[in-house]
């Protein structure tokens, strides 16, 4: 099937064509492998996500045999280690080293290339070294980075303090403030999506939603401006630039301080004495108590907006607690998301939060794409988009993110991108089918031709697509309104971008659900309409597919969940309204690379 609706690949020097860098070739061992690193010198901040490059060069006229990449125990002193592409498991070792095993055969005038990922969590110049093992010999690789902090100067002691919160009475507005998130697109640094946020300190913490001030699988957020509202009736004055000290994915909050005005100048926070609102008791709030919602309404740039409402009821969530949402009775504005929610006495008890509500029957009437994500050729509404409008009814609880602020205002840093990743994902039900592949009289397709095929092949199933921008799958007959099913899946073959999974609800080749994991360390659910794509879960990061696998990976097709998990740690589930129940297989797919070849074995597919 011809492929006209797939995810983007990552741009793997997104951040490298933002900063300086540094390249530095070695001498190559016995004249055989000459290994060089390209990574950025300058322009890293404390909180940061950034990448280094490895390239590996057989000068020889024989094979050279690589066993091993090394990464000093400095290394892991103020950073940590994220992922790679193409995705590669590390060992953590007693002294601090990071060892990445390998059995990879360069030929002649061969070259092999990775990107490994990283977060910085401390600041200052840092010095390391790289080690490759080969068969020629180790050659060593040393780097130096500077990675600015999220603290500037006059910060002492790197605590913000616990104050008493000024009378703004129980509409605080002046605290309220607009967050644009810019991104680099053709070379330029433009503004890209805006959130809102609240002040909770004098001195420059505001509290706000993950989505609002994290980058995405396609754009890497290069800065953080803040908006004050001055009157209001006036636009927001952008006055700031701001950096991510806390942020979780999973709970979709963050925590971002102010660092700079819009001259670059560093902040005398003594001096600030900014308005911001006291935090509230969310465990306290009763059905029909009274709440206001301040926020900007969204792309563009309108005044301040309140929205009244009254608690409606909760909703539970794992790890969260019966509390994990607020359910309001008022229409919110999207461009709310990340604002403030305040009880009759103006202190903060909710958080406005368009991503993550749960309720994916509730359509973002004003979405706004960036780029073209499903490769049709147009940037239009079917792309994968940034939620900037349609309405919220749901707020995350202050109390879910106190230990985030109490965190920030101890001076620490802390990102997690990886979604509910502590949450145990545990299937059961009566088996009605179970296959390891030893056998190809068990039912699934066998073919082969140019663009790819499927075959039984040393006791697993595989597909293989050698086309990019292609998608294969197998399936049969399992129409269970409630079906769910597990495999080992291990990739056989990498492209790099490529991705493999389950499809299941298969109508025909233009209506179906995929449940998918990628090769380098997303997931995402989504489903084919005729000829729309429809996202219902985004291409997520998760920490749980940094490795290079193989994986258990899980999921659950109903009409009332849709679930995807990996070796047992769910990854998403969501509500999809019209789902109808058809056939189930496994599929793989490409995006911009090919010659991707996935193996499948220990199918076991159940009902309740």
């Amino acid at each position: 099937m011809k492929r006209n609706h797939l995810k983007p690949v990552i741009v793997i020097l997104a951040l490298m064509l933002l900063i300086s860098s540094c390249s530095s070739p070695s001498q190559p061992v016995g004249g055989k492998l000459q290994v060089s690193a390209r990574h950025p010198n300058t322009g890293i901040q404390q909180g940061q996500m950034f990448e280094l490059q490895l390239q590996l060069s057989n000068v020889d006229t024989v094979n050279v045999h690589v066993t091993e990449i090394r990464f000093g125990s400095s290394f892991f002193e103020w950073a940590s280690y994220e992922g790679s592409l193409p995705a590669l498991n590390m060992d953590q070792q007693a002294n601090g080293d990071g060892v990445i095993k390998l059995d990879m055969t360069i030929a002649p005038n061969g070259v092999e290339n990775f990107v490994f990922r990283f977060r910085a969590n401390k600041s200052g110049d840092v010095k390391g070294e790289w080690q490759v093992v080969a068969s020629s010999g180790v050659t060593a690789i040393e780097t130096t980075m500077k990675v600015a902090g999220t603290t500037p100067t006059n910060w002492e002691p790197g605590v913000s303090q616990v104050e008493d919160a000024p009378n703004l009475g129980p509409i605080p507005y002046q605290a309220v403030v607009q967050i644009t998130a810019y991104i680099r697109m053709n070379g330029e640094v433009v503004p890209a999506w805006t959130g809102s946020g609240t002040i909770i300190s004098s001195d420059g913490l505001i509290l706000t939603n993950d989505h609002v001030v994290s980058s995405t699988r396609y754009d890497e957020v290069v800065a953080l401006v803040v908006g004050l509202t001055v009157a209001q009736d006036q636009l927001p004055v952008e006055s700031y630039y701001a950096y991510v000290v806390q942020a979780d994915a999973a709970r979709d909050l963050a925590v971002i301080k102010l660092a700079e005005d819009m001259q670059g100048n560093a902040l005398d926070y003594s001096q600030l004495k900014l308005p911001f609102v006291p935090l509230g008791d969310s465990d306290a709030l009763d059905l029909g108590e009274p709440i206001v919602i301040l926020g900007y309404p969204g792309i563009g740039g309108a005044t301040i907006t309140l929205t009244r409402g009254e608690v409606s009821g909760f909703t539970a969530e794992e790890p969260f607690g019966n509390r994990a949402f607020i359910k309001t009775s008022g229409t919110i504005a999207g461009g709310n998301s990340g604002g403030l929610a305040v009880d009759s006495e103006g202190r903060i008890v909710g958080v406005p939060t368009q991503v993550g509500y749960g309720d994916a029957s509730l359509d973002m009437v004003d979405c706004r794409p960036l780029r073209d994500t499903n490769r049709d050729g147009y940037i239009d509404e079917y792309d994968d988009c940034v939620p900037t409008g349609g309405f919220i009814n749901a707020l995350r609880p202050i109390n879910l993110a106190k230990d985030m602020i109490a965190a920030a205002r101890r001076g620490e840093v802390n990102v997690s991108s990886g979604g509910a990743q502590n949450v145990a994902y545990g299937d059961s039900g009566t088996v009605i089918f179970e296959d390891d592949f030893s056998t190809q009289n068990s039912g699934w397709l066998v073919s082969q031709d140019e663009d790819g095929g499927r075959a039984y092949e040393n006791g697993e199933y595989t597909i293989n697509v050698n086309l990019p921008m292609y998608l294969y799958w197998a399936d049969q007959s399992f129409a269970y309104d409630n079906l769910m099913a597990e495999v080992d899946v291990r990739v056989i073959h990498p492209a790099g971008d490529g991705d493999f999974g389950f499809i299941c609800g298969l109508q025909d080749n233009e209506h179906f659900t995929a449940l998918e994991i990628s090769e380098d360390g997303y997931y995402s659910i989504w489903k084919q309409v005729g000829s729309e794509y429809q996202t219902l879960i985004s291409w997520t990061y998760s920490e749980q597919l940094a490795g290079a696998g193989p994986y258990r990976l899980q999921a659950q097709c109903s009409r009332d969940k849709l679930l995807l998990a990996v070796n047992g740690i769910l990854l998403g589930e969501v509500y999809d309204p019209n789902f109808v129940p058809g056939s189930f297989g496994m599929l793989a797919g490409t995006f911009e690379s090919s010659g991707i070849k996935v193996g499948f074995d220990n199918l076991k597919i159940m009902i309740p």
